[in-house]
């Protein structure tokens, strides 16, 4: 139990935004933080419409705390750009000095010259219908950590739980990645999925995704409060 206590002492919470209006955007992340999310997920993708100048200005306020994607269709964006003006604006991305960025793993390997050196990374992998086995997984993750360059980068690793074998199948993930030089947040979607999330810091997740308010963005994503109150039963 000492050991549970030790490593569920003070998880990190990202919150996942995904509005369509930028201009509620500060007022929903300002809300994100005051419930004690520690980073802000800022789904692009979703917005209707936002200037760089508008992200960039959010970056500097909200220092190294804003996470922010742009998904390919492929891996459930929202946006009906086409690919060539999507991957423009993830590389405009990189001009924001006090931010993380998450590009898909595919997306990353075909432009990783571009993309590698930045330290603040992550690229994602999902599932969206099943959990490979953990060699596939494990396979997968070997060839993007090839062209990573700084430990500071994480690779996400998010696939669909058809059961508990399938979560255990992640969690198998954690061990075999433990020495690597890159961050590894690795986890499911589902409701049978959602004990990935709550106990992912054990093995050594950097920070949980989670929602405020009443809609989730993702299947099996926990409610920010719902989690502070299990993780307080451990401090």
């Amino acid at each position: 139990m000492e050991f549970l206590k030790n490593k569920l002492k003070n998880p990190k919470f990202c919150v996942s935004i995904a509005i369509h209006n930028s201009t509620k955007l500060n007022s929903v992340i300002t809300n994100a933080f005051a419930s004690g999310a520690h980073l802000a997920e800022i789904r692009l993708d979703s917005l209707n419409s936002f200037s760089f100048n508008q992200i960039n200005k959010l970056s500097n306020v909200y220092k190294n705390r804003l996470i922010f994607t742009f998904r390919s269709k492929n891996q459930g964006g929202l946006s009906k750009i086409s690919e060539s003006d999507r991957i423009q604006k993830l590389i405009q991305l990189l001009d924001l000095k006090h931010s993380i960025k998450d590009i898909e793993y595919d997306t990353f390997l075909s432009h990783s010259s571009i993309f590698n050196d930045e330290k603040n990374l992550i690229v994602s992998w999902h599932n969206f219908k099943s959990t490979p086995s953990t060699n596939s997984m494990e396979n997968q993750i070997k060839k993007i950590s090839t062209k990573l360059k700084h430990p500071e980068q994480i690779i996400k690793v998010v696939t669909y739980a058809n059961s508990l074998n399938d979560c255990n199948k992640v969690f198998d993930l954690y061990p075999r990645f433990e020495k690597s030089k890159f961050q590894l947040l690795a986890f499911c979607m589902s409701e049978t999925g959602s004990i990935t999330r709550v106990l992912s810091p054990i093995l050594g997740a950097p920070f949980i995704y989670c929602f405020t308010g009443t809609k989730s963005v993702a299947p099996g994503q926990i409610n920010l409060n719902i989690l502070k109150e299990i993780y307080s039963n451990f401090s």
